[in-house]
């Protein structure tokens, strides 16, 4: 495995320019509109890319699957609000387009064999794992079949459960970047985690990056000068608005400091 990947034309792993990834995720509540008007803004801003959740009810969930936290009174399951909040292929299409038209990488989280396969109609570059995918080695096969490279976010994993992994994409010459990520929303800062990103530094030959839910600037700032050379952070237009990771996220203001 290299220390760096490339995603489209860009070169992503220490000596290179930060990459950074504006996620979305399911801010937009099922709003088309809201959805494009992230990514116009986020291109004022200048991350490197845009990044959503693909989340395909039938594929993933069932009406058995009560919510853990249930904060979206107007959804009983989590199939209904995965239901709720998708977009059909011709906009998955149409948002791709958008964010390419607009200079910037589309990605999006799948979480089915399905969403991977409608990812790759709708040309994603590359694929990121969500935290609780992590140890999901069929799906993790699926992805590493396209020849994309695939960025792994820690959040959920005991270390030997990433090292398991990490291990399974070398079998599976993959290319790939792991993210320290603490699943906590927000994230206090005795939980941020700074310093696993100098262990996986000295522990993994890949890039090392930070997938933020902070809701300040600061960790991804403290990263970057401990060598990271990848940050995700949640992005919304203000931290009161409706939605759960809204207070583990940054307003546009915050991102463009």
């Amino acid at each position: 495995m290299s220390n760096s990947i490339q995603v489209n034309s860009t070169v992503i792993g220490q000596g290179n320019p930060l990459f950074i990834i504006g996620e979305v995720g399911l801010a937009h509540d099922g709003s088309l509109g809201a959805a494009h008007a992230y990514i116009d803004q986020l291109v004022k801003i200048g991350v490197d890319a845009v990044k959503f959740q693909t989340h395909i009810a039938s594929a993933e969930s069932s009406i058995y699957e009560d919510f853990r936290v249930n904060v979206f009174p107007q959804d009983k399951t989590r199939p209904d609000y995965w239901r709720r909040t998708a977009f059909s292929k011709s906009e998955w299409l149409e948002l791709a387009d958008h964010t390419r038209d607009a200079g910037l990488i589309f990605m999006s989280s799948p979480f089915s064999h399905e969403a991977v396969d409608l990812l790759m109609e709708c040309g994603t570059p590359a694929w990121k794992v969500a935290s609780g995918e992590v140890t999901n080695l069929p799906l993790l096969k699926h992805m590493a079949d396209t020849g994309l490279p695939i960025l792994v976010s820690s959040g959920m994993s005991t270390w030997d459960e990433l090292n398991n992994t990490i291990d399974y994409l070398d079998r599976l010459n993959s290319d790939y970047g792991i993210f320290q990520c603490t699943t906590s929303y927000p994230c206090p800062p005795e939980k941020w985690g700074l310093n696993i990103i100098t262990e996986m530094l000295e522990t993994f030959n890949c890039p090392i990056g930070l997938s933020d839910h902070s809701g300040t600037i600061f960790p991804s700032l403290a990263a970057k000068q401990l060598g990271a050379s990848m940050i995700e952070c949640h992005v919304v237009f203000d931290r009161e608005q409706f939605g759960p990771d809204s207070k583990a996220s940054l307003t546009f203001e915050d991102f463009s400091l």
